[in-house]
């Protein structure tokens, strides 16, 4: 098992951090806890990851506007409560952009539509992407000496560890996606 977490790890915060990431940088800091990964690496491919990530939405946003919004009902579903999230917060949705899960990569691409110039995107997109990876690598870190000190002998029983954590975040994520739904029906349904 450390093979493929030492193998594909990294590369799989990277890649989860830039679609969304909370499951995978949470994994990565229990993960750095018990010992399978370095959390400084998993730190700075989570930063990695979601600077990508934002920046990429925001540039298609900038480039292909609206366009890509509207050939996709997942994402046109979304855009009302984007749009009441940058007009009531302007500027500073730059920053929190990180913390909004499920709609970041709308409220991205809406943010690309809009004037706000690349250097100041660029400034609160690094600045939250470093809060964001150490705040989220922490939890996980932290949430890693739980599982410590209720299994002292990890290798015996690793894979049932692993896969219980992550049927528990995979659980979690799905009932606040629910949650998230319902609200976005409500605001859609006034």
């Amino acid at each position: 098992m450390e093979v493929y977490i030492e193998k594909f790890g990294y590369i799989g915060i990277f890649i989860g951090t830039f679609l969304e990431g909370e499951t995978t940088v949470l994994l990565g800091g229990i993960l750095s806890k018990l010992g399978y990964m370095d959390i400084y690496k998993v730190f700075l491919f989570a930063f990695l990851g979601t600077f990508a990530g934002d920046f990429t939405f925001f540039s298609l946003g900038k480039k292909f506007g609206r366009n890509i919004i509207d050939r996709y009902e997942f994402l046109s579903s979304k855009v009302p409560i984007a749009d009441k999230i940058i007009k009531k917060h302007g500027n500073f949705i730059i920053f929190i952009i990180r913390f909004l899960v499920g709609i970041r990569a709308v409220v991205l691409l809406l943010l690309g539509c809009t004037n706000i110039r690349v250097s100041k995107f660029l400034f609160f997109s690094i600045a939250n992407s470093v809060l964001w990876s150490i705040v989220v690598s922490i939890i996980g870190y932290v949430f890693g000496n739980v599982v410590y000190i209720f299994v002292k002998d990890m290798k015996q029983y690793e894979w049932h560890i692993i896969s219980a954590i992550i049927v528990v975040i995979l659980i979690i994520i799905l009932i606040y996606r629910r949650i998230v739904e319902k609200k976005e029906k409500s605001y859609a349904d006034r």
